[in-house]
């Protein structure tokens, strides 16, 4: 419990709390409500990279914040996934895949902590994955068609390529070795920057167009 009440566990948790009240503005359905969910969702954004700063920061990093950040994570995607199954009319397959992935991971590092007491470590592609979901959730929440269409092909492959790696990870923490390392290169940060900008832009002129023009 003393864990759990450190400032960045606490910012993990927010993510949980805000799936209810984004849920509500979603079945409210209006132009309005649309906007607020945006907001409550990019908040949820940044308390994914505020947590581990603030853990770093404060050196408050503990075992169960390493294991609740990605579990928050994947809580609040899992209940906006339903949640917009249904208020958006979210396919139901994609929302097995997204699911389904989570589950597994989570069942996989149950299995470490039981037997091993060893928690599953995140991976490049893991985050990855999460941010294709993110943004393929925030494009259903405001009906943009091009993100729609964009990031249900990009979560699938990362998707794959998480799962691949997490059993690898898995694979080797299983037999005692090291797990690999996947490094988050230059070139590959550089990429992640432009395509978020690019695409950050595009977003806010679609919503200035839709909503607020």
């Amino acid at each position: 419990m003393k864990d759990l009440l450190q400032l960045p566990n606490l910012v993990s948790l927010l993510r949980i709390f805000l799936t209810p009240v984004i849920g509500y503005y979603l079945w409210l359905n209006d132009s309005r409500a649309t906007l607020i969910c945006v907001v409550l969702i990019v908040i949820a954004g940044i308390t994914d990279g505020l947590d581990g700063y603030l853990a770093r920061r404060m050196n408050k990093i503990t075992p169960l914040g390493i294991a609740l950040d990605p579990v928050a994570d994947k809580i609040f995607a899992g209940i906006l996934v339903i949640l917009l199954v249904m208020f958006r009319d979210f396919p139901l397959w994609l929302a097995a895949v997204i699911i389904g992935r989570d589950l597994v991971i989570l069942l996989a590092g149950m299995i470490l902590i039981k037997n091993r007491h060893i928690t599953l470590p995140s991976n490049l592609t893991g985050k990855y994955a999460f941010t294709a979901i993110a943004c393929l959730l925030g494009s259903y929440v405001i009906r943009f068609r091009f993100g729609m269409t964009l990031f249900t092909w990009l979560t699938v492959l990362f998707t794959v390529l998480s799962l691949i790696n997490y059993s690898r990870v898995f694979r080797h923490i299983r037999q005692n070795r090291p797990a690999p390392n996947f490094a988050d290169k230059p070139i590959y940060r550089a990429g992640r920057i432009i395509l978020t900008v690019g695409l950050s832009i595009v977003t806010l002129i679609y919503l200035y167009l839709v909503y607020l023009k």
